[in-house]
């Protein structure tokens, strides 16, 4: 009977903690991708204490004649009312800024607007990448379920004059999903008890 309590114990242990990985594929987003842009369905449940990994590229204008373009960041790249390698606030975010998230979260801006990625630089650069990035310290402290829908957006207040496009791709690390164990979880668990039912034989 205790084996079989330690056996209970052990494969609830084994099914609520392993890890994996939700892909983001190539996908791009429209500088008038303001209000409304494409989305990510989470395949798997993700904590705050998740990672994500993102690239994104390309150049979003906002003021339109190919003026006030910037990077994902939100450092202009090109020129409009502010110079190149500024930046101009839009609340909490940056204008031009990649956002992520959904109405029920709130949406935050991906790449922080600092010297790494332009800011006061004469040539910012148009490729951006964050590498395990908690959504914690992005600023989504909610656990989301699987099938939660996240979007990305750019930061502005209209759309008239936009144009141009970011291009996104990367993935999204859970440490810890419930779920079904992967195969090689399940044989250590096995090889395990085996070798606990083998030193309680022994032991009579």
């Amino acid at each position: 009977m205790k084996t079989l309590s330690l056996f209970a114990v052990l494969l609830a242990s084994a099914v609520t903690t392993f890890a994996a990985t939700i892909t983001i594929a190539s996908t791009t987003v429209n500088g008038t991708d303001v209000f409304s842009g494409p989305s990510l369905t989470l395949t798997s449940p993700v904590a705050s204490t998740d990672t994500l990994t993102l690239t994104a590229s390309g150049q979003v204008f906002l003021q339109g004649n190919g003026i006030f373009g910037t990077n994902p960041a939100g450092v202009l790249t090109t020129a409009g009312s502010s110079p190149v390698g500024a930046s101009l606030a839009n609340g909490s975010t940056n204008f031009g800024s990649l956002l992520l998230g959904n109405s029920t979260l709130g949406f935050v801006q991906v790449y922080p607007t600092n010297t790494a990625n332009g800011l006061g630089s004469a040539t910012p650069p148009s490729t951006l990448t964050v590498t395990n990035v908690s959504f914690a310290s992005l600023g989504l402290n909610t656990a989301m379920p699987a099938g939660t829908v996240l979007q990305f957006r750019i930061s502005d207040t209209n759309t008239s004059d936009n144009f141009g496009s970011f291009t996104v791709s990367g993935s999204i690390n859970t440490a810890s999903v419930s779920g079904v164990p992967e195969p090689g979880s399940i044989s250590m668990l096995l090889m395990g008890l085996a070798g606990f039912g083998g030193f309680r034989y022994r032991r009579r």
